[in-house]
């Protein structure tokens, strides 16, 4: 009986877990969530004893044709309900009608803010319905570690995205901050194929001082079309705030296409300061000032106090132009004037007075906690309320976009202090070398600056240099501009690189340049015009793990350039500008670093005449380009340059039946 009881016992028990494995399946068959039935966002508190999720997302991507008019008194586009242009007096004078395109996400100019916590697995379709178009989508921030064919560069980690067809994107989001997804050609990131990537932690909703007070979150893409700024895709917006609050705004700009707008734009609050506390999706040590610049790429987390003792309802949300960095105010073009209305005031881009407005509303919490106190009467509380002061105002502006301060060092100005005796107050005053990473590190090591990096492996020195040459078309001769880095033009392959052990692939073999080896490999095509720009994939080699000094050094003088950086981020250590009596050489051996908590970033202007020092440790393989953010229509005008990670050397698990693209050529000989 004994032995019968126990088999019986070992009988159930093996059924039991049978029918829970089966139930198991047949649960996982059936409701299993498939990208083509149900999309699954992840916006949530973020918590630490959480199972990372997975984040279902759609993306169509469509092209929108716009009638774009231009007005014989105004430089700026105006267009009444109907479309029909009118000028500034309302007399409809219309000089000649042009046709502009602009980008739609699911339906809409901006596309949706994808928020998820750290570690979340993303899982993106992006259906391209633009017709005769390939595309291909860039997610900034994020390392790609173990998929870097996800990283959205086409003919380097994925095939283009051509039309009517689906790419879908799987990635972990392991890098906490605002970040952004784009379209990688210029026209297409400015004009709307565009969305913030908000990756959030534990950390900063509930332990950071200053952001796990924060009343809301709120994410502002900032854009230009026909001379008009655009927050998240709308001309006109009402933000609603109550007193004694603090909320964050999470910044980013997509600057108008066309690089010869040298106008400088400005985000500010009217009687409000700001507080700088990221950038990139970094933290940084909290930078009071009244007013940030908008630098193209970059990203900017601010923190909003509202007051307590505000004078009035609503105030303006200031978007301004004013001349560039040098501090001289010009016009601009391109549909923006760049005139100051006082001296002590900065000039605002036309049609954005008013637009944009913060509205201040009562609470009952809000009102009960401004209510006297027993003992005291209303009109005692009212005088007393109406005495006080509103906080002092910070009369300085952070301009992220200008590496060159008066100094090579960035000494000259304190963040917290006053200016020494002689320091010119200029609106732009404060540069990005006068930022410092957190002291703690917020939250995060890979923010510290290691101490490792001191001392360097390897050293990329990046020349660019811009130079016109004669072209003929149409039987009649012009000028064009040539760009290149170290001599080299960047060119896309005709195949999947990625894929590739292209330092022996016969495709790659005629296109590919480098001067990593400690030599100068060029195709044989450039042999034969040494006076001219070599046109080939200009790659840059280095060993995993290795400690790597990037100089990009920009000898033209009338041109900034902005680079971000895929796969990684950097430690922005020194800049200078040049001095022509000297070698850039030799002025790069006697720049000082800083070490001192240098700010990380993935994206960063190099402005004209000037030259910049960046580190970082190459632990991340693949293949990852630094990417010029300022060719206009195309994917590259030659000032891209591709960094191999050990990628040949490394295994990549590319997923099954992964799009492969080359050229196809017919066989030599076959029968007629």
């Amino acid at each position: 009986m004994k032995k019968l009881r126990v088999i019986r016992i070992v009988i159930q028990r093996v059924l039991i877990t049978a029918a829970v494995f089966w139930a198991a399946i047949m649960v996982i068959q059936f409701t299993a969530i498939t990208p083509k039935a149900v999309y699954s966002p992840c916006k949530r508190p973020c918590n630490r004893a959480d199972w990372p999720r997975i984040c279902r997302y759609r993306l169509v991507i469509e092209k929108f044709s716009l009638p774009k008019f231009l007005l014989v008194d105004h430089k700026n586009i105006i267009s009444n309900e109907n479309g029909a242009a009118t000028g500034d007096d309302g007399s409809g004078k219309i000089n000649r009608q042009l046709e502009s395109h602009y980008f739609l996400v699911n339906g809409q100019h901006t596309g949706p803010a994808l928020e998820v916590c750290k570690n979340d697995f993303l899982v993106i379709d992006v259906e391209n319905r633009i017709p005769g178009r390939s595309i291909a989508l860039h997610w900034t921030g994020q390392t790609q570690k173990r998929t870097p064919f996800m990283d959205g560069v086409p003919m380097i980690s994925q095939c283009p995205i051509t039309s009517y067809t689906t790419f879908q994107y799987k990635f972990q989001a392991n890098r906490v901050g605002t970040h952004l997804y784009y379209g990688f050609s210029n026209d297409e990131r400015k004009l709307g194929l565009i969305g913030a990537l908000v990756v959030r932690s534990v950390h900063e909703q509930s332990q950071h001082p200053l952001t796990s007070q924060c009343q809301d979150d709120l994410i502002w893409l900032i854009s230009e079309v026909n001379g008009t700024f655009l927050i998240n895709g709308n001309r006109s917006m009402v933000l609603e705030v109550q007193p004694r609050r603090r909320y964050r705004l999470r910044v980013a700009y997509a600057g108008p296409v066309g690089s010869q707008n040298r106008c400088q734009r400005w985000l500010e609050i009217q009687d409000h300061n700001l507080t700088v506390i990221a950038l990139d999706g970094n933290l940084v040590e909290p930078l009071v000032v009244e007013r940030v610049a908008l630098s193209d790429g970059n990203r900017v987390d601010l923190i909003v106090h509202t007051n307590v003792h505000a004078v009035k309802q609503d105030y303006e949300i200031r978007l301004v132009a004013t001349g560039d960095s040098t501090g001289s105010v010009n016009d601009a073009g391109n549909g923006i004037e760049c005139h100051p209305r006082r001296r002590d005031e900065l000039p605002y881009a036309y049609g954005s007075t008013n637009n944009f407005r913060l509205k201040y509303v009562r609470s009952e919490t809000a009102d009960s906690a401004l209510r006297p106190t027993s003992g005291a009467t209303p009109a005692e509380a009212t005088s007393s309320t109406s005495s006080a002061k509103p906080p002092a105002r910070k009369r300085l502006g952070f301009n992220v976009g200008r590496t060159v301060c008066s100094n090579s060092s960035g000494a000259d100005v304190v963040a917290d202090g006053p200016f020494p005796p002689g320091a010119r107050s200029r609106p732009d005053k404060l540069c990005l070398l006068n930022v410092r990473t957190r002291a703690n590190g917020g939250g995060d090591a890979r923010d510290r600056f290691p101490s490792e990096l001191r001392e360097v492996e390897r050293q990329i020195s990046l020349v660019l240099t811009k130079r016109k040459v004669e072209r003929q078309i149409f039987g009649e001769r012009f000028y064009d501009l040539s760009y290149s880095v170290n001599g080299f033009s960047f060119i896309y392959p005709s195949v999947l690189m990625l894929q590739r052990k292209f330092n022996d692939d016969a495709d790659l073999e005629h296109i590919i340049c480098s001067n990593s080896s400690g030599y100068r490999r060029m195709p044989k095509k450039c042999h034969q015009t040494v006076d001219e720009t070599c046109e080939c994939v200009h790659v840059e080699s280095v060993e995993l793990g290795h400690r790597v000094e990037l100089v990009i050094v920009n000898e033209d003088n009338d041109s900034a350039y902005t680079y971000h950086l895929h796969g990684y981020s950097f430690f922005v250590i020194a800049s200078t500008r040049l001095n022509q009596q000297e070698s850039w050489q030799s002025q790069l051996h006697n720049l000082k670093r800083n070490y001192d908590r240098p700010v990380l970033l993935d994206t960063v202007r190099i402005e004209s005449n000037s030259m910049v020092v960046m580190r970082f440790v190459a632990a991340n393989a693949g293949l990852w380009m630094l990417r010029d953010l300022d060719a206009e229509h195309e994917w590259s005008r030659g000032l891209d340059v591709l960094l191999n990670v050990r990628a040949s050397e490394t295994e990549i698990n590319f997923p099954e039946d992964f799009p492969k693209c080359r050229h196809f050529i017919g066989p030599k000989y076959f029968l007629i």
